[in-house]
């Protein structure tokens, strides 16, 4: 009986360990998903403070509301999917010319880098 009641007693300790890991593992994947939420925060006040100084640069320059709004539907249609969203084109590996997808940073057949052509100012945003 003795036995029984030790390995109870081993298992609940054992049990409320686990819980308090889990815990533990939880708090940390929040934080983790916490300071990304903040980066990405940071990123579109960053876009935003930069959309707005372009815009009153073109506004001196006489621009209209009218020639922005064209001109975004103009880039919008340009990847071939008028959803109001830019979509990056695939990139030909140096190495086997296969396409590498936009964001990966390998080939997905030989491995190679891929190339970076990210030359525009606006393209680490």
């Amino acid at each position: 009986m003795i036995e029984f009641v030790l390995g109870y007693s081993m298992g609940s300790k054992t049990a409320s360990r686990a819980a308090s890991l889990a815990r533990s593992a939880a708090s940390a994947d929040g934080l983790i998903h916490s300071n990304r939420i903040e980066d990405l925060n940071e990123r579109i006040d960053a876009m935003a403070m930069i959309m707005r100084g372009m815009w009153a640069l073109l506004e001196e320059q006489g621009m209209t509301a009218e020639q922005l709004v064209a001109k975004l539907e103009e880039l919008d249609h340009a990847d071939g999917v008028p959803d109001g969203k830019m979509k990056s084109s695939p990139v030909p590996c140096r190495s086997c010319d296969s396409k590498i997808p936009a964001g990966l940073t390998k080939c997905q057949y030989c491995g190679a880098d891929a190339p970076v052509v990210d030359d525009h100012p606006l393209g680490q945003l």
